[in-house]
């Protein structure tokens, strides 16, 4: 605290606060009538009624002069400042850095967060009264309501009136960055208020580094956690399935909240809809998958939704799948080989996979898929040179197959020992189990299917992984069942399809195994981009930019924004918020994005305490005190009523004192 005085110059009337002692020490006290028959007490009696005696009411003379002191001060007008408040007459510029991401829209009580902040936030320019001032919005993409810090304070009261919390992240390090740049350029006093809700998943690992003469301010604004329900994720497995192909749609439920909590889970795909109910933990989350038939080619929108809260910004969230058209698989092999008879049997119960006999690797129908059994070492130089342009080919081993075509299918050398053999054979077999985690057996990660490579296999090649591959499956004696290459959609199949050879083809997880394994190696398109930040702009590019007609797009809540043309793409004028954008040309829908409630934000739980700074100038004390203490508390008022006081206890004093009467 410091004290600052209007007018200094009348410090001099503090020498009237001696006034009552002089009084006291000067005046004439007057003597009492004695009856005397004794000069002694004349002698006394001058003693007491000399001019300069040693006063004995010490409490009226301290009254007294507490009065006149209290008086002299008034008259020169004290102001009281807090400690880091400016000096009078100097020049400040206050900004205001104004948190509006998503978590600033949940409610506590009757307003929400961002309402409370904005109405901190006014309270300070108008008690303030800077000289310069200026918003920072903290949200994905920061950005200033005045390019510098300008003087016009009711524009700003009217830009925080309108404004509302967006359901964005906040971009913390670039809203920082911004609001110090705008103190830069300014002389004087200058300060930074940050108004939040502090929210403690995005604000933990804040840590504001602020130049020297900046004084950093936080205004929170949360007052407890908010309890809160989120759909966190939803995502279709196979991501990009085929027409008929039945797809799982994992969706997944959290609960902040401190309460164990039931909630019906609901998943809309392209129109059909199925509900499950889902137990949450505290502070947990349950996981509802839905089996979800692809019924024809194209864009298959997901939407997961559970029972509205008092926080709906994230009671839903969106996907979409490609599905995609059949596959074929052609078979370099006799059409009588047992493994011929096994890929036909499995086609037939996959209505979307298409078998093509190749007869032999010279001759190659169109085919996304070539498999190719009992593979040799004269047909390495073909496979790879396929797997070079994009197909992707399954080889499988068989009596011809040798342990030197399966080192040189990968790219390494045979060693001398049994380069030209390695086939084995085993009465009792070998049993097989695919690597954890592994993304071409994700269906049976659960484990309610079963093992997908069950069964005995009586016939293998003895290999060594090469190092250029990656391990799928593996033999229970730890020779490599299933190998990937890692940089080619190449795969080794070393467990044989043909039914004397291995019980594998009768077992119930068999098809199930052999499709997912086809859907894996399917080669991958080009990254198709539907998912899109909160607060990015829509956007499609054209892959046929000479059609005929010009993109259309419709909003989630049925609009249809502006858009803008760059090269071959188009971009939506206006920010996204959450929900399905879907792209049309001549009435067909061509393309879909999904824009999603940050999941981040979905944990409303403030800080304990605001990071980095000080909130305020005085421990507890109210915002509007402490922009009166910055400005200068007048303290003559104060002053006034201790004059008062004094004077009245005064009063009551010397009305106690004894009266003086004849002795």
């Amino acid at each position: 605290m410091s004290v600052f005085l209007q007018h200094p110059a009348l410090l001099g009337l503090l020498a009237l606060a001696g006034l009552p002692v002089l009084v006291h020490l000067l005046s004439r006290a007057k003597p009492p009538q004695y009856r005397f028959s004794n000069v002694e007490f004349l002698r006394k009696v001058m003693r007491l009624t000399s001019r300069f005696r040693k006063p004995k009411d010490w409490l009226l003379i301290a009254l007294r002069t507490l009065a006149l002191l209290a008086l002299a001060l008034a008259f020169l007008g004290p102001l009281l400042f807090s400690k880091n408040a400016p000096l009078p007459g100097e020049r400040r510029c206050v900004v205001l850095l104004i948190d509006r991401s998503a978590s600033m829209a949940a409610k506590e009580g009757a307003v929400s967060r961002f309402e409370a902040g904005s109405a901190e936030a006014g309270r300070i320019l108008n008690e303030a009264k800077p000289d310069l001032a200026n918003i920072v919005w903290l949200d994905s993409a920061p950005d200033a309501v005045f390019p510098e810090p300008a003087p016009n304070r009711d524009f700003l009261a009217e830009e925080l009136s309108r404004a509302t919390a967006r359901p964005e992240p906040g971009a913390l390090d670039a809203a920082m960055e911004l609001a110090l740049r705008q103190l830069s350029g300014v002389t004087g006093r200058k300060e930074l208020h940050i108004v939040s809700d502090f929210q403690e998943s995005a604000w933990k690992n804040f840590a504001p580094v602020v130049p020297e003469g900046v004084e950093l301010r936080m205004v929170p604004v949360a007052k407890a956690d908010v309890p809160n329900l989120a759909v966190s994720s939803v995502v279709p497995v196979p991501a990009s399935p085929v027409a008929g192909q039945q797809m799982i749609a994992q969706c997944r439920v959290a609960n902040h909240s401190d309460e164990a909590r039931r909630v019906s889970l609901t998943l809309d795909a392209g129109g059909s809809r199925q509900s499950q109910v889902l137990n949450l933990p505290p502070r947990g989350e349950a996981e509802a998958a839905f089996t979800v038939r692809c019924a024809t080619a194209g864009l298959l929108p997901l939407t997961a939704e559970i029972d509205g809260d008092g926080f709906p910004g994230d009671d839903r969230r969106h996907a979409v799948a490609r599905v995609r058209e059949s596959i074929r698989l052609a078979v370099a092999g006799p059409p009588e080989s047992p493994a011929s008879k096994t890929l036909e049997r499995v086609a037939g119960a996959l209505p979307w996979l298409d078998t093509l006999p190749a007869g032999d690797t010279g001759r190659l129908p169109p085919c996304e898929i070539l498999c190719i059994p009992d593979f040799q070492e004269s047909d390495v130089s073909l496979i790879l040179d396929l797997a070079s342009k994009g197909t992707a080919v399954l080889v499988i081993t068989g009596p011809h197959s040798s342990t030197g075509a399966v080192a040189k299918l990968f790219g390494e050398e045979p060693k001398p020992f049994n380069a030209q053999g390695g086939f084995q054979t085993s009465d009792a077999g070998w049993e097989a189990a695919p690597v954890a985690d592994h993304p071409a057996f994700r269906l049976f990660s659960g484990g309610e299917f079963g093992n997908p490579l069950g069964g005995k296999f009586r016939a293998r090649v003895f290999s060594v992984a090469p190092s250029s591959t990656r391990l799928v499956a593996s033999f229970s004696d730890g020779q490599p069942a299933l190998l990937e290459a890692r940089d080619a959609p190449l795969m080794l199949c070393n467990l044989s399809l043909d039914p004397k050879l291995s019980t594998w083809s009768g077992e119930p997880a068999f098809v199930p195994a052999i499709a997912e394994l086809l859907l894996y190696l399917v080669p991958r398109r080009a990254a198709e981009t539907f998912e899109l930040p909160p607060g990015e702009t829509p956007v499609w590019a054209d892959p046929a930019p000479d059609a005929v007609g010009s993109p259309v797009l419709q909003a989630p809540d049925g609009s249809q924004p502006l858009l803008v043309a760059a090269g071959q793409s188009w971009r939506g004028e206006a920010a996204a918020i959450p929900g399905i954008y879907q792209w049309r040309v001549s009435g067909q829908p061509v393309h879909l994005n999904v824009v999603n409630f940050p999941e981040s934000e979905s944990l409303l739980r403030p800080m304990a305490s605001a990071p980095g700074a000080s909130s305020a100038s005085l421990p507890g004390s109210s915002p509007a005190r402490r922009a009166a203490l910055e400005q200068g508390l007048p303290l003559w008022p104060w002053l006034i009523a201790g004059v008062l006081a004094f004077l009245l206890i005064e009063g009551c004093v010397a009305g106690l004192k004894p009266s003086t009467r004849t002795r």
